[in-house]
């Protein structure tokens, strides 16, 4: 019992301590994601593509100097598009991109900052769309949301949603803050891009989902 109290203590220690050794080190990091694509035939006939590409985050030193909280810039695109010849015309369809967040361990005493998504019962995740996220004309930003996310749980955040009014539509993000307060251990980030389009005989969705990251 002593050995398995010990090994379980460790297990989840170790990753709080790299936490810890990270933000000690004060250094910057970057990542790129590998690019994701899926096509799927509708039971109209459509082919329905989604296309994550150019993903990339920046990590930085957070400028409040604390261990509880991770800062980084991200970057992204998606692109969804509609090929062959379907036996019903497509009513409507859209694009939508995102990011799927989760914290370990909630350390905060209930704070909610910036624009307002927060995570877990007291820690929070602010999106900041400055310096700004580029999506196009009749696309929709999501600047105000709030949800909740105990530890060991996920949210999922949607950066916007284009009208896909032709065969083709994209969305691109670039340098996208993202901060963590009031969290201990790691955060991790997952994007993703669905496409849906819709006929007067069915709906279809297809979804890709980007290599997971830690911020």
């Amino acid at each position: 019992m002593v050995a398995t109290r010990t090994a379980l203590t460790t297990a989840l220690t170790a990753p709080i301590a790299a936490v810890l050794l990270a933000w000690a080190s004060g250094t910057a990091g970057a990542d790129t994601v590998p690019d994701k694509n899926r096509i799927v035939e509708t039971d109209d006939g459509w082919q329905l593509s989604i296309t994550k590409t150019a993903e990339n985050l920046d990590r930085y030193p957070n400028l409040a100097a604390t261990m509880f909280t991770r800062e980084g810039f991200v970057a992204l695109k998606a692109v969804a598009e509609v090929n062959g010849a379907g036996r019903q015309p497509i009513s409507s369809g859209a694009l939508t991109l995102g990011y799927q967040i989760g914290c370990q361990v909630d350390v905060s005493s209930g704070l909610t900052l910036g624009m307002g998504f927060s995570i877990g019962p007291n820690a929070s995740v602010t999106i900041s769309q400055f310096p700004g996220v580029t999506i196009g004309g009749q696309a929709s930003i999501n600047p105000n949301i709030s949800t909740t996310l105990r530890p060991g749980s996920i949210a999922t955040i949607d950066f916007g949603t284009k009208p896909l009014a032709t065969n083709r539509a994209s969305i691109t993000a670039d340098q996208v803050e993202i901060k963590i307060d009031a969290c201990m251990g790691p955060v991790t980030l997952r994007s993703y891009a669905t496409a849906r389009i819709s006929t007067p005989t069915a709906d279809n969705t297809v979804t890709v989902y980007g290599d997971p990251i830690w911020l």
